[in-house]
């Protein structure tokens, strides 16, 4: 019995470039027709677009897999840890990757992201300045637990 062969990935699906409002909906709809597979290769070998677009897939594995791309650069990783629509597995690889923790602007975005895991953010809140400390305590959009730390750091900073 053989398995049927893959087709190589069209290189419209991996070359960046600038897409319009129509395109990015045929290709949603395009890889929604995709297997689990077929999706993981893809998001490994895909352009920005299609990475951003499977940036929220439901599945771990896909998730797991755009960070994997040798094509990330930093200004994806940002948009992806700003981005409410992450998956979770993306934003706690984000966390736990140095190199892209170096840059201020990442760990922010991660912390500001409702979707990024509590113990995640909980790591990074000691090194916030006081009036980051404050805006956080007002954000409602974050978890209980990580407004109360921020209330509890900021009391001790004073």
């Amino acid at each position: 019995m053989t398995l049927p062969r893959q087709k190589a990935a069209d290189p419209g699906l991996t070359e960046d470039r600038p897409v319009g409002a129509e395109v990015e909906r045929s290709l949603k709809a395009y890889i929604a027709g995709l297997t689990v597979p077929q999706r993981v290769d893809l998001a490994i070998m895909g352009n920005r677009e299609v990475r951003q677009i499977l940036s929220r897939d439901a599945n771990s594995m896909v998730a797991q897999a755009v960070l994997r791309s040798p094509k990330l650069s930093d200004q994806d990783i940002l948009s992806y840890a700003a981005s409410p629509q992450t998956h979770e597995e993306i934003l706690r690889g984000i966390a736990e990757n140095r190199q892209w923790l170096a840059n201020r602007q990442v760990v922010t975005a991660l912390v500001n992201n409702p979707r990024t895991p509590p113990p995640a953010i909980l790591r990074f809140l000691r090194t916030f300045q006081v009036h980051e400390l404050r805006i956080l305590t007002h954000n409602r959009s974050l978890s209980s637990v990580v407004r109360q730390e921020a209330r509890r750091l900021l009391a001790q900073k004073h």
